[in-house]
């Protein structure tokens, strides 16, 4: 289902003056069961686009004439009409408050024409600007269904129900797919729908939620989360990411409900822009810098650069990953080794190139042990664990567990996160360990399985998955594999060797 953000423009051009309303509309569509379905529409108003006159209380106020009118196959089934009211405000000197409005129509099944239209009620001689956009209302109850993801800009404890009150919440939208660097915060509410219904009452699902970034798809591990919930007719799920590190982009917010066996049963997402300047490279600076003379002036060479800078991923912030993505599509080589040259003397001002061979040499042990069938080494998760991270404390690799695939555990003293060597120099945590597991039984691709490490995979579950070369366990209350003759998994993990 697509979601729509629709900018409403209303300009009125008389003799004297120009009126221009700015607004924008987006919606989301919820069930009640029992009840039925419903559209919750969100208008937020530029205050300054709007006529401010003189009210009753001797205040400024402005005023705009809604109509929202549903159509299903052009016969109306849900309208209003009504007046929206501004806050009021004294002194106009100090610019126009905005204002928000949220309304909630009640609608069955079927896919809509919703027609909106607006007029500022306190200019004269002016038409109305009307927009439409469709909508699909399908709630069916034979599967787990999500509904659509409301963007907040504020939730708190409702003391008293109200038109923005669900789920004993106050929520404030947040009316635009489009976060400036001043918005820090990430919110969003969702339900879900069925859940007890289809994988029985008092069972659990698990409810996993996070960013994408569209152009490289890759799930960003920072912005992740999961919430482990108990069945019921409906689900909530109301939490919130800091986005301050989030850089330049266009990303999907997910979600994914699974079942006891881990199958996603349903899903939904929201796409949205980000802008954030202080997280992003900045292309112009770039530019200016001079490669003549440098160690990579050599590096002439289109394929070999593309290489170079591929194995950097592990151990570059997103707003790298992001900008290399963008430089490896032109090829341009001037601007490789320009990024090249100061991605190294960022890192090791007096000797960026020892910097860049030492960290080579790391590259080249990764793709010996841990490449396998055209996978460089640096692309596996052990790879890009060992290039992020270090050399592991202690490395545990057991083969012939019974009952279990093989696996490794490898653990930290001290990690030392080297993706985040320029935003936060001192990140540093203590006794964390990492679990790969190899599932195909052939190749030497060790998956992640699970960490204690922050902004990792956390999976509580991962005794039992590691365990399904020959048990299964479909209790997502149960986080341990049962035991299983000369299985020393759990110990290994506590007590690193």
């Amino acid at each position: 289902m697509k979601k729509y953000l629709i900018i409403l423009c209303l300009a009125m051009v008389g003799k004297l003056y120009s009126v221009n309303i700015t607004a924008y509309l987006t919606y989301s569509t919820f069930n009640i069961p029992d009840k039925g379905p419903y559209v919750e529409t969100y208008l937020s108003v530029i205050g300054n686009t709007v006529k401010f006159v003189k009210n009753a209380n001797g205040k400024f106020q402005g005023a705009i004439d809604i109509a929202v009118a549903f159509k299903l196959n052009g016969e109306i089934k849900n309208a209003q009409k009504y007046t929206l009211n501004s806050p009021e405000t004294a002194d106009t000197t100090k610019g126009f408050p905005n204002f928000i409005d949220q309304q909630r129509y009640n609608l069955p099944n079927g896919l809509y024409e919703m027609e909106i239209s607006i007029v500022d009620k306190n200019s004269a001689n002016v038409k109305p600007f009307t927009a439409k956009m469709p909508i699909k209302v399908e709630f069916l109850n034979d599967r787990i269904l999500v509904s659509d993801v409301q963007l907040l800009e504020s939730y708190s404890k409702a003391n008293t129900p109200s038109v923005i009150t669900k789920s004993g919440y106050d929520l404030v939208p947040y009316v635009s797919t489009f976060y400036p660097e001043n918005i820090t915060r990430f919110r969003f509410y969702a339900e879900i729908y069925n859940a007890k219904q289809i994988v029985g009452e008092n069972q659990k699902i698990l409810i996993n939620y996070f960013l994408e970034n569209n152009d490289s798809k890759m799930k960003l591990s920072e912005f992740s989360a999961f919430s482990k919930q108990a069945a019921n007719d409906v689900n909530i799920l109301l939490a919130e990411f800091n986005i301050e590190s989030l850089p330049n982009g266009n990303y999907s917010f997910k979600i994914e409900v699974r079942d006891a066996q881990n199958k996603i049963q349903a899903d939904q997402k929201i796409i949205f822009d980000r802008q954030n300047k202080q997280a992003a490279l900045s292309f112009e600076d770039l530019k200016a810098i001079k490669v003549e003379g440098t160690f990579v002036s050599k590096y002439n060479n289109v394929d070999t650069l593309i290489q170079y800078m591929k194995c950097l991923r592990p151990i570059s912030s997103f707003a790298e990953i992001q900008y290399t993505d963008n430089q490896l599509k032109t090829k341009d080589i001037v601007t490789m080794q320009q990024y090249f040259y100061n991605f190294w003397q960022s890192r090791s001002s007096s000797n960026p190139e020892l910097a860049w061979l030492e960290y080579y040499k790391e590259v080249q042990k990764v793709n010996k042990e841990f490449g396998t069938y055209g996978l460089k080494g640096y692309d596996t998760d052990r790879g890009r664990v060992y290039l992020q991270y270090g050399v592991p404390d202690s490395r545990q690799k057991v083969d012939t567990e019974p009952s279990s695939y093989p696996y490794e555990i490898w653990q930290y003293n001290q990690l030392v996160d080297k993706t985040q060597v320029l935003t936060n120099p001192y990140n540093k945590q203590s006794n964390k360990s990492f679990v790969f597991y190899n599932p195909d039984l052939v190749s030497n691709k060790y998956k992640l399985l699970h960490s204690n490490a922050r902004g990792e995979v956390a999976n509580s579950r991962w005794q039992i998955d590691l365990h399904k070369r020959d048990s299964q366990s479909g209790n997502m209350d149960v986080e341990k594999s049962s035991e299983h003759f000369g299985g020393n998994v759990e110990d290994n993990f506590r007590n690193p060797r």
